[in-house]
């Protein structure tokens, strides 16, 4: 029995722990594009609530890696929600110079937004958790833009929020975890919430991957250019 437990140990448990390591590195390397071509923002009227706890970066999905949200006149029923998302998942990542959170609202949502983000701002840094208004009509067609087969309501709402990387692509795991839906991520179930954490950092960790190998690469490139004879 000893014998069997021995050569359990040294042959077969290294074989399991290589395929689990193996298997994390694969899915952390990177995050399934399941939709291309989001709508910017350039093309919409809207305007950010203003507040004390604001930026003043410009507005654009381009070139961030945003958590996209569509709360339509639902803002103050979903106050928990939001501040569960932030408290869970826009906390570690607020850092990130590209990174952002941007929720649509309809109009006449001030007072409301002016209160969560004051509420919110007492846990993090909200200047990058930005509150949008914009009329219903706009909120539904740029969630279309989306490309899912999800639906806002006529009011511009959704429990889905979504990640949107600096190409303008919709980007979610398609793996056996998260058989609901692929493409959003339902901020009703707190697993969801939990897949979401993970995989915004899966897309930053992308880019920040890519910018070191760029930079890696540029001395080798200048070494290989000709020099000039005098």
């Amino acid at each position: 029995m000893k014998k069997k437990f021995v050569l359990i140990s040294l042959f077969v448990l290294p074989v399991v722990a290589y395929i689990f390591f193996a298997s994390g590195v694969y899915n952390f390397d990177s995050l399934p594009v399941v939709l291309e071509g989001v709508d910017d923002l350039d093309g919409y009227t809207f305007a950010e609530i203003d507040t004390p706890y604001n930026g003043d970066e410009s507005l654009q999905l381009k070139d961030r890696v945003t958590i996209v949200g569509y709360l339509g006149d639902e803002l103050k029923k979903n106050v928990g929600l939001t501040a569960n998302l932030n408290l869970t998942v826009y906390k570690y990542y607020q850092g990130f110079e590209e990174f952002q959170a941007i929720f649509f609202v309809n109009e006449g949502s001030t007072a409301q937004a002016e209160e969560l983000k004051e509420e919110l701002a007492r846990v993090t840094d909200v200047k990058k958790f930005h509150i949008v208004e914009i009329t219903p009509e706009e909120a539904r067609k740029h969630f279309d833009s989306l490309g899912t087969p999800l639906a806002a309501t006529m009011r511009g709402y959704s429990p889905y929020v979504f990640i949107v990387d600096k190409e303008l692509n919709v980007r979610s795991r398609d793996d056996d975890k998260k058989k609901t839906n692929i493409y959003g991520y339902d901020l009703t179930q707190a697993v969801e919430t939990g897949y979401l954490k993970d995989d915004i950092k899966v897309v930053l960790a992308e880019y920040r991957k890519a910018l070191r190998k760029n930079n890696n690469a540029s001395p080798k490139l200048e070494q290989r250019r000709p020099t000039k004879e005098n």
